[in-house]
Formats: C-alpha cells, sequence, structure tokens
C-alpha cells in the first residue's frame, strides 16, 4: 500500500542535493550525545537494508504458479494484514495472475463450446465464485487505501504542529537562563521527541530543517563544546559520509534505475541527518557526494526521456490500429464469408494492440476508449446481422422441413420416371432456398438425403437385377486390378500419371457390378490407384487432389449429381472456414502463452497445428477451384 506515501518521496525528491547548514565551529560535545547519534544513525542503516531485503524477498514470489482460490486466499491474508510491507506491488500481480487464468479458463469454454458446435454469439461466459471474491476483495483494498492516505495526511498535519511547538520550545529554551545541565537535557529531550514526530507536509520540511539546524546551532555555541570532543564527533561524522559517497557511488552499477534513485534519495535524508565534517574535509566530501548523485540524476532524466518517448511512439500506434478498426467497423457486409473474414481481421488488431505498450498517461484512457468503442460497434454490427439472418434462416428451416417430408412420401414409390422428375425438382428448390439454423443443418440435410437414396438406391437394385451383364463387368474390373498391381511405373511421371488415366477411364467405362460387389471392388481399385500414385512420387496432398478429381468425375454422371457437387462444395467450404477460424484462436493463444517461460513445448505445438492447417487449407482450396471450374464449364 506505499503508492500513498508518494507525498512523501516527492518530499524527498525535491531535496534531490540538499544544503545543510552545518556549524564552524562547537567547542565540546557530551558523551551520551555521540553514543545517541550513532546509534540513531545505525539503526536508520539497518531499517534501509532490511526493508530493501523484504522486498527483494517478496519479488521472488510467483503468483502464476498459484491457482485463482490460492490468489484469492493470499490477497485476503494480505489484506487483513496491510501494514506487513509493501502490499501494492503484490497486490496488482495478484490481480494480474488471476484476471490471465480467468482468460484463459473462458478461452477454453469458448473453444469446447465452439466444438461441440455452439455458435459464437450464443456463448455467455459465466462469472466465476472467485471472481466475485477477487472483486469484493479488491473493493476492500481500494477502500483501505484511501483511508489510509486520509490517515497519512492528517498524521503529517499532527506532525507538523508538534515539530512547530518543538521549534517555539527550541526558541524558549535558548533564550532562557537555565544551567547548563538543565537547558542540556530539555535540549536533548527536544531532539528525541523532533526524530519522533513523523513526516510532515512536503512544503514545509526545507523549512522546518532550516529552523532546526539553526537551533542546533545556536545551542552548540550556547553549550560551547569542548574542540577536541567536537573534532572527534566532526572525524566520525566525515568516517559516516565517506561510507555513504561510496553506497551512492555503487548505485551506478543497480540495472533498474527507478529503484537506484529511490535509494538516493534515502542516503540523501541519511547524510541531512549525519551532521556536519570538519572544515577542512566539507567542500571535498560534499563536492564527492554531489557527483555521485549527478550520476543516478542524469541516468533517471535520461530513463524518463525515453520513456517519454516510446509512450508517444505506442500512442501514434494505436491511433493506427483505432483507424483501421474504424474503417472495418464501418463496413456494410452482407455475408457470413465477409463477416467471418473481418472478425478475424479485427481479432488481429486486437492481438497486436496488446503487444503495444502504455501511452501517455493524459491520452491512454482515451485511445483504449476509442479502441474499444470502434471494437464493439463492429461487434454489434456482427450481432445485430446474424439476428437478422437467424430469422431468415428459421423460415428457411420451415420450407426445408416440408421439402423433406414430400421426399419422404415418395421414397417408396416405384413409379421410376415421375418420382425421379419430382425428386429432382425437390433437390433444385432445396438448393435455391438458401441456409437453416446450424444446429438443424445436418441433422435436416441426412433426412432429406435419406428419403432420396432410398428411392434411388431401390431404383438402382430394380435396374441391375435386369442386367445380365454384370458378372461379366465384375470379371472385367479384376482384371484391370491385375493389371495395374503388375503395372510398374516409368521415370517419367507425366507418361505414368497418363497410364493412371487410362486405368481409371478403362475402370468407369466397363459399367455396374452386381450390387454386392459395387463397394467391394470401387473400394479395391481405389487402394490400388493410390499404391500407384505413391509409386509415381506423389505426396499425400497431391494423391487426395487426384483421387477427389476422379470422385467429383464419377459424380458427374450419376442421379442428382448437382446437387451432390453443390453439397461437396458447401461441406469444404464450412472446413475451409472453420481451419481459419482454428488458426486465428491458435495464433491469439501463443500471445498469451508467450507470457510464460515454461511454455515453449506448448507454443511450438499451436506452430505445428497451424503450420498443418495452412497445408489442408491449401489442398481444400484447390479441391473448391475444381468444383467451381467445372460449374463454369457446365
Amino acid at each position: 500500500m506505499d503508492e500513498v506515501l508518494k507525498d512523501q518521496e516527492s518530499e524527498e525528491k525535491k531535496l534531490d542535493i540538499p544544503a545543510v547548514p552545518e556549524s564552524e565551529e562547537v567547542d565540546e560535545v557530551l558523551k551520551d550525545q555521540e553514543s545517541e547519534e550513532k546509534k540513531e544513525n545505525n539503526n536508520d542503516n539497518d531499517n534501509v537494508d532490511h526493508k530493501i531485503h523484504i522486498q527483494n524477498r517478496e519479488e521472488r514470489i510467483n503468483f502464476g504458479l498459484l491457482s485463482k482460490e490460492d490468489l484469492v486466499k493470499l490477497l485476503r491474508e494480505k489484506l487483513d494484514n496491510p501494514a506487513r510491507g509493501n502490499i501494492r506491488k503484490d497486490v496488482d500481480e495478484i490481480r494480474h495472475a488471476f484476471y490471465e487464468k480467468v482468460s484463459l479458463q473462458q478461452e477454453e469454454k469458448k473453444k469446447h463450446f465452439l466444438e461441440e458446435g455452439g455458435n459464437l454469439e450464443d456463448f455467455k461466459p459465466v462469472e466465476d465464485p472467485t471472481e466475485r471474491e477477487m472483486k469484493e476483495l479488491l473493493q476492500k483494498y481500494r477502500v483501505l487505501k484511501a483511508e489510509f492516505a486520509r490517515q497519512l495526511e492528517k498524521s503529517k498535519q499532527e506532525n507538523l504542529h508538534k515539530k512547530q511547538e518543538i521549534l517555539e520550545q527550541f526558541r524558549i529554551l535558548i533564550e532562557g537562563q537555565e544551567s547548563f545541565e538543565v537547558t542540556f537535557r530539555k535540549f536533548k529531550e527536544l531532539q528525541k521527541k523532533w526524530f519522533a514526530a513523523g513526516i510532515v507536509p512536503p512544503q514545509n520540511l526545507k523549512d522546518l530543517w532550516d529552523s532546526y539546524n539553526y537551533f542546533v546551532e545556536k545551542f552548540n555555541d550556547y553549550v560551547r563544546i569542548n574542540r577536541d570532543l567536537r573534532a572527534l564527533d566532526l572525524k566520525k561524522n566525515l568516517e559516516l559520509k565517506e561510507k555513504l559517497c561510496e553506497r551512492t557511488k555503487e548505485l551506478e552499477n543497480e540495472p533498474n534505475i527507478v529503484q537506484a534513485f529511490k535509494i538516493l534519495q534515502k542516503y540523501h535524508t541519511q547524510w541531512r541527518e549525519i551532521g556536519p565534517v570538519p572544515r577542512d574535509n566539507r567542500d571535498e566530501i560534499w563536492e564527492r557526494f554531489k557527483q555521485a548523485t549527478s550520476v543516478i540524476n542524469r541516468k533517471h532524466q535520461d530513463y524518463h526521456s525515453r520513456l517519454k518517448e516510446s509512450l508517444h511512439e505506442n500512442l501514434e500506434k494505436k491511433t493506427e490500429l483505432c483507424n483501421k478498426v474504424e474503417q472495418i467497423a464501418a463496413g456494410d457486409y452482407d455475408s457470413h464469408g465477409t463477416w467471418v473474414e473481418n472478425t478475424n481481421q479485427v481479432l488481429v488488431l486486437q492481438k497486436t494492440w496488446k503487444t503495444i505498450g502504455y501511452a501517455p498517461k493524459k491520452d491512454n484512457n482515451a485511445i483504449y476508449a476509442r479502441f474499444r468503442k470502434a471494437c464493439d460497434v463492429f461487434f454489434g454490427n456482427k450481432a445485430a446481422y446474424y439476428a437478422s439472418a437467424y430469422e431468415e434462416q428459421k423460415e428457411n428451416l420451415k420450407l426445408k422441413v416440408e421439402i423433406t417430408e414430400k421426399a419422404e412420401s415418395l421414397s417408396s414409390s416405384e413409379n421410376w420416371k415421375d418420382t425421379t422428375t419430382q425428386l429432382i425438382q425437390l433437390q433444385k428448390q432445396w438448393k435455391e432456398i438458401g441456409p437453416v439454423p446450424r444446429r438443424d443443418s445436418d441433422k435436416l440435410w441426412r433426412r432429406f438425403r435419406a428419403a432420396c437414396d432410398a428411392f434411388f438406391q431401390t431404383k438402382s437394385k430394380y435396374f441391375e437385377n435386369i442386367d445380365s451383364t454384370f458378372e461379366d463387368n465384375l470379371k472385367a474390373k479384376e482384371l484391370l486390378l491385375k493389371e495395374m498391381e503388375a503395372y510398374v511405373p516409368s521415370d517419367n511421371r507425366k507418361e505414368s500419371m497418363k497410364t493412371l488415366a487410362d486405368f481409371q477411364s478403362r475402370f468407369d467405362a466397363i459399367g455396374y457390378v452386381p450390387s454386392g460387389k459395387k463397394d467391394w471392388i470401387k473400394e479395391e481399385f481405389r487402394q490400388a490407384l493410390d499404391r500407384l500414385l505413391e509409386k509415381v512420387g506423389l505426396d499425400d496432398s497431391a494423391r487426395s487432389i487426384y483421387r477427389f478429381k476422379n470422385r467429383v468425375r464419377g459424380m458427374t454422371g450419376a442421379p442428382r449429381s448437382e446437387m451432390k457437387l453443390n453439397f461437396e462444395r458447401d461441406k469444404l467450404a464450412n472446413k475451409l472456414q472453420q481451419l481459419k477460424s482454428d488458426i486465428g484462436v491458435w495464433e491469439n493463444n501463443i500471445g498469451f502463452f508467450k507470457q510464460s517461460d515454461s511454455s515453449e513445448e506448448t507454443i511450438q505445438g499451436f506452430h505445428e497445428k497451424i503450420e498443418s492447417a495452412h497445408e489442408r487449407i491449401r489442398v481444400l482450396e484447390e479441391k473448391i477451384r475444381i468444383l467451381d471450374d467445372m460449374e463454369n464449364v457446365n
């Protein structure tokens, strides 16, 4: 909760190189005073080192390894004991680690929801109970912080009044006529009260110290401290300031310049409290300390200059992203494909946004609000589009259900000619109607296709049974398979591919085989052809495309070919779009995992998935092109 101490840090920064008045000459020093001041200085140094040790020890805690429940428990413990050191950094890291886990879990739930067939727009994240606890604890933290700040300000004002009263007592004491023993005892008591009073408002700090040092000098003159003992005290102060110069010089090796600057402010406070040194060494030791200080100050100024430049660069980059998202959000898209394409673009821009650091403080919130607004506009328009499309799809569903029911009523007909015409007409109507809700699409299509297939399979069996040449055709195809097994491809791939195409043509030209052997002979031919393709040197993708061309060629002359080809294209297009969407999700996941040093294996797995998906996309696009070329020819 140390951010509420910014006022005190500001006080120290204003006293970057303090001008501490030192007495020119003092007559005597008492041993009690020397031992007490030594103890006080050593305690201050020990406290600083102890705080740095605690801070370094706490920085080793890896909150990312804790579960959400443990993070909530840990935050509650810290809030129940707010006085135990600096908790601001811990609270920030706990909050960051917690919401990073929440985000990852939401992404996993969304992915699982989509894999089960759900629509992205139907996904509604459910708030985790631990998230509500986290929000309550963060609110409690803000209340504690505000109360602490109020109490600190009140304490500063009280301390100011205390020190002003002590200064007045110093004045009365110095101007009084009491004995030396009484004056010395009261002066030491007032000094203890002064150092015990605590921090004060920064605007009063310098005046207070000037007045205090003035009375110290007056007191030293008044008591006429022994010159020899005073020289010993000055020598001790010189030794302490030399050590402080050495420690300040070592700060040049501190990699964290912000941390070095904070420690420097503490050293300046110690310098001020140590007291004067011998006159002959005064300028030299002060120049030494000032030079060491100037190095850290210069590094700190350079750091903030670089930081300021990077903040302006980040603002320019974020402004460009805002322009791009606003341009996309302003578009009018009328198809599912265009919405998916532009959604992927927006997701990429959001991912890029996360890689850019902060903008200047006065612009940071405004530029984020602009980017968030543009994204909200885009996704709001998208939701409105799909809401409208869903109503249209429900009407299409009603029409396709009617067509399916009519097809089912015709599936058992033996009026081959008229029923064939009617079913082909129903298939054309089906194609013209348009899409239906995704959850009903596949189920209804299988139902409609089953009704059509039932009729055409019965029709095929009828005509197969009246053809006496089917057995001869089977034998001819078996002989062709043996010829294919004996064939050895030449080194000329083009010639070998021509021979394989000839095998395909001969197989297709032979004609029907008995119904019970149809699937078997087709599978045997497919395997034989695949073995030859592998011998020729075609890889998996090329063989897949080759087999697809043959299958499409077989569809062309079959019943309901137009409907089958269109359905095949829709199926390929859906697979293509799903792969592109998966790539977007995987790439987004890589962005999250990059924040962890232990996720290299996971990231490599995503890269392999993305590479494999790109190869499958290439094959799918080639297959779609084949279907489109065939449609253009027809």
